[in-house]
């Protein structure tokens, strides 16, 4: 029955029989296909959704419609329904975007938002996409993506809102710039001509006198659930006193009349709809279990006809809504009177959802009567599959349970310390974690072996994952790794509901990093070591070991990388969740080993066995990285060809919006544009994804593109620039040991590798900033035969690097330029007493005497 549920949201609700026609208002939203957004904002009862609804059903143009209820604060949701509302005009928009809806995380929606408006954007036509009560949402994600999303809103899609409050994000900037309409409570007030047909259409309700009508638009100020109530009133009672008692402000009046209509009904009747009031949707079945009537549906039906603010959800009317003001006014009643009867509805209405199979539904309704014994058993059934719910849903859920209560079930307690981890709440974190701490000296001298040590194992894990998430401390997270090892070595105890992360051609390159925050092999082999330890009872420790052969390639350790993917690929078969995510970058990092062993059949081979694996488990978002990987190959011989069918097909553009997830691709069509000869375009994309790549805290990626950006340099005549440009990527890649990356690119690497180092040895680089020439002939000698020759004089400034120090060094070019001490002194900064203890350490480590010999020895030394 949940896809029923679903689908309600995406169906525009059925009109009212009796629909008044107020074109002066549908004019106004026809205006908006002109413009980006049209808001229409009023108080509850203002007839917005009716109007929307009306517009939508008179325009004939292809609409998306969303209703949207308090579940929805949550990112991943909310963009779910919102594709499927756009695929229900638009067939086959969710099956190509969702790929990317698991890269939707708190503060983190372009992933998911680019695509989304590329696939808008190649749209033919114009569609409109309705937003219905936009109030309920409180999340700022969701308000900011919603933002972003105007932003980059394609001219022929239209976006409109309806809402009882100011939507909180860029509404100014949108109207400054003429992207906007707005229709507000003044506009949707009905008219004298719209009440009287209001009226008119209103069952048992005969002509109203002209005064009388006036006056009744002025005592409601034409506010359209006023003039309703209005009129089931009178035709109860005579018009005359009930005019007479009408008065005061609409939300006075409002209640005055929802308690006339409310005390005209039998007493059955109010007792029903006040037991239903609790229900977000109702239908027949469901009414039951709550109001004990056995005759629920019927009554749901009747009610509805009657105009009694009961709105069908579906063309077959068995699902239902109140509408809020009724349900807010029943619901602040029954509390008032029996607050007891409150919770028993909640849990009734709590087993029903549970037994019918809506769970979610089912601990909303418990967390909302307070019975959290019942939802946390109702959750610890569910925790087999939170895997696959929104952690935004969990984290929520757990903020209702009171402290005390989880930490009475402390895997609970921990589990909400991860879900605030996931929704970059840190700080919050932290004042838990220690919370814990505290709480476990009070009280753990009680506690069995077994509990301490379950407990310290997740208290570990979550360090680690804070460490290694927001602190970017790696050697703390390990020395974290093996401490929860150490207690809890079957793994973690926790409820998961992990957030998605988009598919990636690598599992390294997503590590957080900070650029000139290293991880040297010294910390990175045992951080690895344990984490492959530490997951391997948990079963997905297929991804550390698909992860730490990457870094392995990186540092040119073919064979022990090789190993490690295969070993991942034989784990990966037993994932069932995502398995994508692991054998794709296996597979490609594979031929990638291939290709650099020289063998490109071999390499064509793995991403062609990448290719068949993606098809028999129908991941098609692999197809990209895998043919980018083909393409690749053929580029690196000269043919363009390949690359530039990949650019049109996934319709790439140098100018487009780009996410953080999005970096591989896009630095692939740098490559693509350099196969084209466009420079220009290939260097303003490679100095955005650059940035892009610093700032997202990704090391691995800007180290490419800085590779990418010297031969670039050396395509546009600017070779200075180039070398240096290699010399910074040369010097953040040496402490990690990272050579891959520059091998990779080949020949041209190699050229401007030898240029940099004829540059060092004629002085024109600052030894005391460049990296150690040892490292760059590390670099040099996996180029094999696509090396040009290195020479004796890179040997032997390799040698002369080894025997003397950086400060040394610099002192010695300058002497064989023929600089005097005074000159040299002047140009390094450095006393004359200084200058002669570094030149006599000089002439001791060369073995010579005097400034000629050592000039003679450095010559030999360099020929």
């Amino acid at each position: 029955m949940e896809p029923v549920l679903l689908n309600t949201k995406l169906h525009r609700p059925p009109l009212p029989a009796a629909l008044v026609p107020r074109p002066r208002l549908t004019m106004r939203l026809l205006e908006g296909l002109q413009h980006k957004a049209t808001f229409i904002t009023a108080p509850a009862g203002y007839g917005k959704s009716t109007l929307a609804g009306a517009w939508v059903q008179q325009t004939g143009l292809p609409v998306g419609w969303l209703s949207l209820d308090a579940g929805d604060n949550d990112i991943s949701r909310f963009w779910h329904y919102a594709a499927s509302a756009i695929d229900r005009v638009c067939q086959g928009f969710v099956q190509r975007v969702t790929p990317h809806l698991e890269s939707l995380t708190p503060g983190s929606y372009e992933p998911f938002l680019v695509p989304f408006l590329n696939e808008l954007n190649g749209m033919q036509g114009q569609l409109a996409f309705v937003l219905d009560d936009y109030h309920v949402i409180r999340d700022p994600n969701i308000h900011a993506s919603l933002a972003f999303l105007l932003d980059y809103l394609p001219a022929h899609v239209h976006l409109y809102v309806t809402s009882r409050e100011e939507v909180p994000f860029g509404k100014a900037r949108q109207f400054s710039r003429g992207w906007a309409v707005q229709l507000d409570a003044d506009d949707l007030r009905f008219d004298a001509q719209e009440a009287a047909e209001l009226l008119r259409l209103q069952e048992g309700m005969g002509d109203c006198p002209q005064g009388q009508l006036e006056l009744l638009v002025r005592r409601t100020e034409g506010w359209a659930t006023g003039l309703k109530l209005a009129a089931l009133s009178m035709g109860k009672t005579k018009p005359e006193p009930f005019m007479q008692d009408l008065s005061g402000d609409s939300s006075r009046i409002g209640q005055y009349l929802l308690e006339e209509v409310f005390e005209s009904l039998e007493p059955s009747a109010q007792a029903f709809l006040t037991k239903c009031s609790i229900l977000q949707r109702l239908c027949g079945p469901l009414c039951q279990a709550v109001s004990g009537d056995a005759d629920s549906r019927t009554k749901l039906e009747q009610f509805a006809r009657a105009g009694l603010f009961l709105i069908p959800l579906d063309a077959h009317k068995e699902w239902f809504r109140f509408h809020q003001l009724f349900a807010d006014f029943l619901q602040r009643r029954w509390l008032e009177r029996e607050p007891g009867e409150v919770r028993e509805a909640y849990k009734a209405a709590a087993s029903w959802c549970a037994e019918h199979g809506f769970k979610e539904d089912a601990v909303d309704y418990y967390l909302a009567g307070r019975h959290f014994s019942e939802a946390i058993g109702l959750l610890e059934q569910m925790k087999a599959i939170m895997v696959k719910r929104e952690f935004s849903t969990l984290r929520h859920w757990l903020s209702l349970i009171p402290v005390a209560i989880l930490w009475e079930h402390r895997y609970l307690y921990f589990s909400y310390i991860l879900s605030l981890l996931w929704d970059n709440e840190p700080l919050l974190a932290e004042s838990y974690l220690q919370s814990a701490e505290e709480r476990f000296r009070a009280s753990s001298g009680a506690w069995t072996q077994e509990e301490r040590h379950r407990f310290l194992g997740n208290l570990y894990y979550l360090r680690n994952s804070k460490a290694t998430q927001y602190d970017i401390d790696v050697v703390k997270g390990l020395e974290y790794i093996r401490l929860s090892l150490r207690y809890s070595p079957e793994g973690p105890d926790l409820l998961l509901a992990p957030p998605h992360m988009p598919l990636s051609p690598s599992i390294f390159r997503s590590y957080n990093g900070k650029r000139g925050k290293h991880l040297p092999r010294e910390v990175a082999d045992p951080f690895f070591r344990s984490m492959i330890e530490f997951l391997t009872p948990t079963g997905v420790h297929d991804t550390a070991l698909v992860c730490y052969g990457e870094l392995l390639y990186e540092r040119n350790e073919l064979e022990e990388a090789e190993e490690h993917f295969k070993l991942g690929l034989q784990e990966n078969v037993h994932s069932r969740h995502q398995p994508e995510k692991v054998y794709l970058p296996a597979y490609l990092y594979l031929s990638r080993i291939s290709r650099a062993r020289g063998d490109r059949q071999g390499a064509e081979q793995w991403l062609e066995a990448a290719g068949k694996k993606a098809a028999d488990n129908r991941a098609a978002g692999v197809l990209l990285f895998v043919e980018a990987e083909m393409a690749g190959l053929r580029l690196e011989l000269g043919d363009a060809s390949a690359a530039i069918k990949w650019k049109n097909k996934y319709a790439l553009g140098a100018h487009d919006p780009v996410s953080i997830f999005q970096l591989f691709p896009y630095s692939f069509l740098v490559r693509v544009l350099m196969g084209e000869e466009r420079y220009e375009e290939a260097w303003a994309l490679s100095d955005r994804l650059l940035a892009m790549a610093v700032k997202g805290h990704r090391p691995m990626d800007a180290l490419e593109l800085q590779v990418l950006q010297a031969l670039l340099g050396h395509k546009l005549g600017k070779t200075e620039m180039a070398v240096l440009t290699l010399e910074q990527a040369l010097k953040y890649a040496e402490p990690d040991e990272y050579i891959r990356v520059f091998a990779d690119r080949g020949k041209p690497v190699a050229e401007l590798l030898m240029a940099y180092i004829r540059m060092r040895r004629k002085g024109h680089v600052r030894e005391n900033e460049g990296p150690s020439l040892h490292f760059v002939q590390r670099v040099l000698s996996c180029f094999g035969e696509t090396a040009p020759g290195t020479g004796k004089s890179a040997d032997g400034f390799d040698r002369l690097e080894r025997l003397l120090t950086k400060r040394e060094l610099a002192i010695f070019r300058c002497m064989m330029e023929g600089m005097d001490n005074q000159a040299i002194a002047d140009a390094l900064t450095i006393g004359m007493g200084t200058l002669k203890t570094h030149v006599n350490h000089i002439y001791g480590k060369l073995q010579v005497k005097n400034r000629i010999e050592a000039i003679r020895r450095g010559k030999e030394m360099l020929e």
